[in-house]
């Protein structure tokens, strides 16, 4: 009986370490698991953002394949946007109007090709980098405000069929956006 109640023991034990261990590592729940930071490269003399700097990492635990995004430019192999929101002084806050353009490249090679030749293969902890003008990226009023400002990495657009293909070929592809964090600077 005493042996029967260790074994019963023991297992309730390793049952609640591994729901534990999966509580405290949501990547084991999805193993795609990317992160987008952005961060100011380089200054004008005012000291304001003059460049972004936007690193794209695989910080799950497979391989992840990927088109270089495009920034700030809607297209079928994914995109990196700025989104902001302005706040003016003695005014209510709004939303950047909206810029970019639209990517619209003919595909002509089958999809598993298409990423066997073409694209990325971020192994766990590798990441791709891509610098753009902030004052592009980020619509500007005149007059004194706050810019609220955050990046977006949405992934490339594959037709059902072609995810499947890319499934059986091996490939993993990202399917969901994935947010920065907010920053901010002031112009007066």
């Amino acid at each position: 009986m005493k042996s029967g109640l260790f074994v019963v023991f023991m297992g309730v034990l390793l049952f609640s370490r591994g729901l534990a261990a999966a509580q405290q590592n949501p990547a084991s729940q999805n193993p795609i698991q990317l992160e987008l930071t952005m961060e100011v490269a380089t200054t004008t003399e005012d000291g304001l953002p003059a460049a972004l700097r936007f690193t794209l990492k695989n910080v799950g635990y497979i391989a992840v394949d990927l088109p270089l995004p495009a920034l700030d430019c809607v297209g079928s192999s994914g995109t990196i946007r700025v989104k902001s929101i302005v706040h003016l002084e003695g005014a209510s806050p709004s939303t950047g109007k909206g810029h970019g353009c639209v990517s619209g490249r003919d595909h002509e090679l089958p999809i598993k090709e298409r990423i066997r030749t073409q694209w990325f293969h971020l192994l766990p902890g590798e990441h791709l980098s891509l610098t753009g003008d902030r004052r592009i990226l980020i619509d500007k009023v005149d007059a004194p405000a706050t810019y609220d400002y955050w990046a977006e990495y949405e992934p490339p657009i594959l037709t059902p069929d072609q995810r499947v293909q890319a499934r059986q070929g091996g490939y993993i592809v990202p399917e969901a956006k994935v947010e920065s964090d907010h920053l901010s600077y002031s112009e007066r």
